[in-house]
């Protein structure tokens, strides 16, 4: 489910979905969005009201100190990053939208198997458990990619499968094609469209891609979640009953 917020971008929840045996996520639980830093204070005050107790924020250092997120009242803000300096690994310079393509790519890779990615994403797993079914949001920039990856995560945690992940993924594609709408409105060179066609959606090529790297390192993502992450059988029946029914 997807919300409308004044400055908040590509916020939903993944309350709603059902497993093949008929197990919900509970709703108003679960958020992912993009960056809080332009944030209204109607914004933070809807999530408030929504019960958010913890804010992820995924965003490497410079992003974070460009665009601070605005506090949510009654919540805590915790930086996770899985890349902390993202212009680093990923400076995209090209004006090719082939070289872009690429670099996305194999920065699914990266998300997958880099030390400071694990480490981000074994705290993200920590700090769903000890916040105990509490609301929680986590976001990056767009929330798409680092965003994205977290969720695909949680939602293998939780028993859904594979492709189950990955639609849940795609459908940020949704307010992608938006963002892509306000650009020809404005009348965008054909240049800056194609460049931009690689860099606001997300590309199921990408997240296969992350499946794979997985796979070939630790055989199963079950196996992931278990040795990279710390999330083995007795933290995912502890997550399903927090954010399961």
């Amino acid at each position: 489910m997807f919300y409308t917020f004044d400055g908040i971008e590509n916020a939903r929840e993944l309350g709603g979905l059902a497993r093949p045996d008929g197990a919900r996520i509970r709703e108003n639980v679960l958020f992912r969005t993009g960056h809080l830093g332009r944030a209204s204070q109607a914004d933070v005050q809807r999530l408030a009201d929504r019960g958010v107790k913890l804010v992820i924020d995924m965003r490497d250092r410079w992003e974070r100190e460009r665009s601070p997120d605005k506090d949510v009242p009654g919540a805590r803000n915790l930086w996770l990053p899985p890349v902390p300096d993202l212009q680093e690994v990923i400076p995209i310079k090209s004006t090719v939208p082939r070289e872009v393509r690429e670099v996305f790519h194999e920065f699914y890779k990266l998300l997958g198997l880099h030390p400071a990615a694990i480490d981000a994403y074994e705290g993200f797993f920590r700090e769903l458990l000890a916040s105990e079914g509490a609301p929680v949001l986590w976001h990056c920039t767009q929330g798409k990619d680092r965003t994205g990856v977290g969720a695909m995560l949680l939602l293998s945690a939780l028993g859904f499968d594979r492709e189950t992940a990955i639609w849940e993924y795609l459908l940020t594609n949704q307010f992608a094609q938006g963002q892509l709408e306000a650009m020809r409105f404005a009348r965008a060179s054909e240049e800056e469209l194609a460049i931009m066609g690689e860099v606001f959606p997300v590309f199921e090529r990408n997240a296969r891609y992350y499946f794979d790297c997985v796979d070939v390192e630790y055989g199963n993502m079950d196996n992931y979640l278990e040795l990279a992450l710390g999330v083995g059988p007795r933290e995912r029946a502890r997550l399903e009953e927090y954010y399961l029914e």
